[in-house]
């Protein structure tokens, strides 16, 4: 019998929705990294878990908050401010340009105007999310079994940054890559490889590891886990991992666990917190991180 709370999520089934559902969040990513205040290494433009979906989470605009709110329960995009306005798009099959439009519209009418770059980010689509009329579907079974999932990744990955004494980032959803991330850091310095863009350039100035959870994309067609080490470290492909089924993905440089592996193990939970340890520990160990001062218990 399948998992209530590890359902199966096939990669190519509901490709049409994932594909418009990760544009849509684009769109209020963007509203994000045009209104939230700098923080480092870019986590001031990652979307937030909330108890029904993901959210921008409170933005100023002058001397208001404004909020985004995807409920993908409800299946509803929940607009608000402050000062007690609010407005709601259904999740329903609309072009992405249609749902730009209509998003805009509501903050417009909250008097908030944005000038935003309308081209995708990290993407192989490149039409303008202003006038992507291609993108339009919505499978409200396919996002409420991916928001099982990621509210459950959510939970055990916030279990997994509190046993971590140094800096670490907060559990996110990051738009450009569709994927919940958290990252540790050792506090060494470190440059992204010349020509690299201003985003590399901001957000890899310091080693660190990182793991997190993604559908999928062309490159690995399935649901799956990873995590890697930022500098690539010779010798991590080598290294013995658990749980079993975890292994070393040539093509992407890093640490994989398949979601589909992760459904079938008598404790998911276990698994892959077991996978998130084991990969960190053979990055601090290879990578001689200071484990005793990273790790030590705050009391």
């Amino acid at each position: 019998m399948e998992s209530i709370y590890w359902p199966e999520l096939p990669y190519t089934e509901w490709l049409d929705t994932y594909e418009t559902l990760h544009l849509y969040t684009q769109i209020a990513g963007k509203i994000k990294l045009a209104l939230a205040p700098w923080l480092a290494e870019w986590w001031h433009v990652a979307l937030a878990i909330w108890a029904r979906g993901i959210t921008t989470g409170p933005l100023p605009f002058g001397s208001r908050l404004l909020e985004i709110r995807f409920d993908f329960i409800s299946h509803i995009v929940e607009v608000m401010d402050s000062t007690g306005n609010s407005d709601g798009i259904e999740l329903a099959p609309r072009p992405v340009a249609e749902f730009y439009q209509r998003l805009m519209s509501s903050l417009n009418a909250m008097g908030i105007e944005i000038d935003l770059s309308p081209a995708p980010q990290e993407m192989v689509n490149k039409i303008p999310l202003d006038t992507d009329m291609l993108h339009r579907s919505y499978d409200r079974n396919a996002v409420g079994r991916f928001w099982v999932v990621l509210s459950g990744v959510a939970g055990i990955f916030e279990k997994f940054r509190s046993g971590f004494a140094g800096k670490s980032s907060p559990v996110q959803f990051y738009w450009g890559s569709f994927d919940l991330a958290l990252s540790r850091y050792c506090g060494n310095p470190c440059s992204a490889p010349p020509h690299s863009g201003r985003m590399a350039r901001v957000g890899d100035d310091e080693e660190h590891f990182a793991a997190g959870f993604w559908p999928g994309d062309n490159r690995l067609p399935e649901p799956a886990f990873y995590a890697y080490r930022y500098p690539a470290l010779p010798g991590l492909e080598k290294a013995p991992l658990r749980p079993q089924g975890a292994y070393w993905n040539d093509t992407l440089g890093e640490f994989i666990l398949p979601y589909n592996n992760v459904r079938i193990f008598p404790s998911p939970d276990e698994a892959i917190l077991e996978f998130l340890t084991s990969s960190y520990e053979t990055v601090a160990t290879l990578g001689n991180w200071n484990r005793t001062f990273l790790e030590r218990k705050i009391r």
